[in-house]
């Protein structure tokens, strides 16, 4: 009877073995696929597109405005001749000195007018350009925000799967060394 007992020790012990082989080459190839998983996850990292500043490149449209200089002229033009015609008719008329005098005046009245225009159009244009600089600089502050949120939540995501993965296939490595260890505890029995 001694001898069949060493024989089904010896079968018992023969099947462990093959069991705590069959459960060793899992957990290897499931420790492998942790080093998988990290490739795997980099290679998506990879291939994704930088995220960017939508707003990177806006520039001010109203940087360069234009004053309307044509009309002043054509106005400064009739004043002009309006002035000369109006002199003419004085002299053929023998008026004073005192008349081509108030004559100027109104001349000078006239153009000090159109200056102001183009001051005012000036003064507007420069209003402008600095509202829309003050637009420019917000909407690349704004892309410049929209672009680190994009690039946090990424981050964020990637850290959380990675995490998970890896906790997940160690998870597994761990699972099969406590089948081991309870293999090789159960050897310990006979």
């Amino acid at each position: 009877m001694g001898s069949g007992g060493d024989n089904a020790s010896e079968t018992l012990e023969k099947a462990r073995a093959a069991e705590r082989a069959k459960v060793k080459t899992l957990r290897d190839n499931m420790a492998s696929k942790v080093a998988d998983k990290e490739a795997a996850l980099q290679a998506v990292k990879d291939q994704r597109k930088a995220a960017f500043n939508p707003y990177e490149n806006l520039s001010n449209e109203f940087a360069n405005l234009g004053v309307a200089t044509q009309a002043a002229e054509f106005q400064a033009e009739e004043t002009d001749i309006a002035l000369a015609n109006t002199l003419d008719a004085m002299q053929a008329s023998g008026a004073g000195a005192g008349g081509a005098t108030a004559l100027a005046q109104a001349a000078l009245k006239s153009k000090r007018g159109i200056s102001a225009s183009i001051q005012q159009q000036e003064k507007s244009n420069q209003d402008k350009a600095a509202q829309g600089a003050a637009n420019v600089a917000k909407a690349k502050a704004e892309g410049e925000k929209y672009k680190f949120s994009i690039d946090e939540q990424r981050n964020v995501s990637d850290l959380n799967r990675a995490s998970k993965e890896l906790d997940n296939q160690n998870a597994r490595v761990d699972a099969a060394n406590a089948a081991l260890l309870e293999i090789d505890l159960s050897n310990t029995d006979l």
